[in-house]
């Protein structure tokens, strides 16, 4: 085999890979089958599953296939980084945009090799304030955070694109034939069914978009840096058998080998070799003009890093800053006023634990929010509380609860929001609608208007009506049918407020007591 045989073989690994996870992500939707491989790309992070278990205090058996990457890592070093992470393809694909700035900014970047500590101290502050029940480790983890965005920004953005130019070509006479056929067939394939939108889907694609503009300080700056995956597979890997060797005669110290590596984890003019940085790309072996490197498996103990390099390690200083900035953060997060609240707009999905529990467990993947046929759920900013950043909340005014649905539970990969039967699904409750008298229509314009009980879904109907008498707006004395909600029997699923006529904010609104009566916690 040739030696561009590897870097070929590794590009078309990382391609298929990350079509698979395109189309799981576009399969993430109803109907959706229990077991199915909808949730594997964020189960195989042992950082979120070091994370979780340890705000959740007992180990989330969800992650056991996260020991599929890293067991080989031991062997064969942070090949996921290189092979297979989605993050890091998409980083790759659009690393030549940012080739040109790089070089113009290289000079004030300082040394490269001088940033690869950071990521071990934002491993080591994500499990720290784990350890104190902070569950940030999904916002930064690159498989949650490539599912979070593809997910809700970047495919909503193509499916509105793709419909967009579809359907014109289908409303035009000359396009039609061939566009009308290939739209119908696109639709609840490729593309949803229903329109996809999420609230705050912007943050979550800057927070991407800045992953990827990175790379103008350096190459796979993100995972150089910042990732907190790749520490781990780091210090995973750094003892690996599979190394880099470089016949030191036949070797020029041309360099070609450190210019092409994507990780600087090439030192001494092309003689040396930082294990733990490097993810097996082979691009130094097509580099390579002398043909001088080869990769073999090794026993010899070492990482080969050359001693001129600056360490990867964090120094005392570093470590004790960690500490610090971890023990100011878990009270700092915990800090929410919105949580003393008696009621709250913030409503969960259906099968959700407890506030507390829910925190702990959820990794801030959106799959929820994917899978949603009514596009209800959407991601969080600040409304529970720094700790709350990106999690899911159901926002009725957009898209309401569905009575049989239970697709959120089906596709958490965490048991965050636990998998509901449809039976369990009705006792479920997430809130209790509140009827505002300064908007319903009953009150304030003295007529008629029977929306919310029509379209409330439960067999005995929870929103009633009292038959008063009433002055209209022309000074009438007019019977009118005066809605109310029976606590008892609401289950909060929103259909009412999303429905409710009343121009901008609802009538009626779904709210959820700290401990509502009846719920499933």
């Amino acid at each position: 085999m040739t030696r561009p045989f590897w870097s070929t073989l590794r590009a078309a690994a990382q391609l298929s890979v990350w079509l698979a996870f395109i189309a799981l992500i576009v399969a993430t939707r109803d109907p959706v089958e229990s077991g199915g491989w909808y949730t594997v790309f964020p189960r195989l992070s042992a950082h979120l599953g070091i994370a979780t278990s340890l705000a959740a205090g007992r180990l989330v058996d969800a992650f056991l296939p996260a020991l599929a990457v890293l067991v080989p890592t031991l062997a064969l070093g942070r090949f996921f980084c290189g092979w297979l992470c989605p993050l890091g393809a998409s980083i790759d694909a659009t690393g030549g945009i940012f080739n040109r700035a790089r070089r113009n900014t290289a000079a004030r970047a300082g040394s490269p090799r001088a940033i690869k500590p950071w990521k071990y101290g934002v491993l080591a502050v994500s499990l720290l304030l784990a350890l104190g029940g902070i569950q940030l480790a999904g916002v930064i983890d690159p498989l949650s955070l490539a599912v979070r965005t593809y997910a809700t920004a970047l495919y909503p953005y193509f499916d509105h694109l793709a419909k967009a130019v579809l359907g014109g070509a289908a409303d035009t006479p000359l396009l039609k034939h061939a566009a009308a056929p290939a739209y119908g067939a696109l639709r609840g394939t490729l593309l949803d069914h229903n329109p996809l939108m999420f609230l705050n889907h912007a943050w979550i694609l800057a927070l991407f978009a800045a992953v990827l503009a990175s790379s103008v300080f350096a190459r796979r700056f993100w995972c150089q840096a910042i990732c907190p995956l790749g520490a781990l597979l780091a210090l995973a890997g750094r003892f690996g058998i599979l190394r880099r060797t470089v016949d030191a005669a036949a070797c020029t110290r041309c360099r070609a080998c450190e210019r092409s590596c994507r990780m600087n984890a090439i030192t001494d003019s092309g003689l040396g070799t930082d294990r733990a940085e490097c993810v097996q790309c082979f691009e130094c072996l097509k580099a390579c003009p002398q043909g001088a490197i080869a990769f073999k498996a090794s026993l010899r103990a070492g990482t080969e890093t050359s001693p001129q390099a600056p360490s990867s390690r964090l120094t005392r200083r570093q470590a004790i800053t960690i500490v610090g900035v971890s023990a100011i953060m878990v009270p700092a997060v915990r800090l929410n006023p919105a949580l003393r609240e008696e009621h709250s707009a913030l409503i969960r999905p259906p099968g959700a634990h407890g506030e507390e529990r829910f925190m702990e467990l959820c990794i801030r993947c959106g799959e929820c929010m994917k899978a949603c046929p009514t596009n209800a759920l959407h991601p969080v900013l600040f409304e529970s509380g720094a700790r709350g950043i990106f999690t899911p909340r159901l926002v009725p005014r957009i898209g309401w609860c569905e009575k049989d649905c239970v697709l959120c539970g089906e596709v958490c990969p965490t048991g965050a929001i636990r998998k509901l039967t449809r039976a369990g699904k009705e006792r479920s409750v997430i809130g209790t609608a509140v009827i505002r008298r300064d908007l319903c229509i009953p009150w304030a314009e003295g007529r008629n208007c029977l929306v919310c009980e029509e379209v409330c879904p439960t067999s005995t109907k929870s929103i009633r009506f009292k038959e008063e008498t009433a002055q209209s707006r022309t000074g009438e004395r007019v019977t009118v049918k005066f809605p109310y909600v029976r606590e008892d029997l609401c289950t909060g699923c929103g259909i009412c407020e999303n429905k409710c006529p009343v121009a901008g904010s609802a009538a009626i609104r779904v709210r959820v007591p700290k401990a509502p009566e009846g719920a499933v916690i």
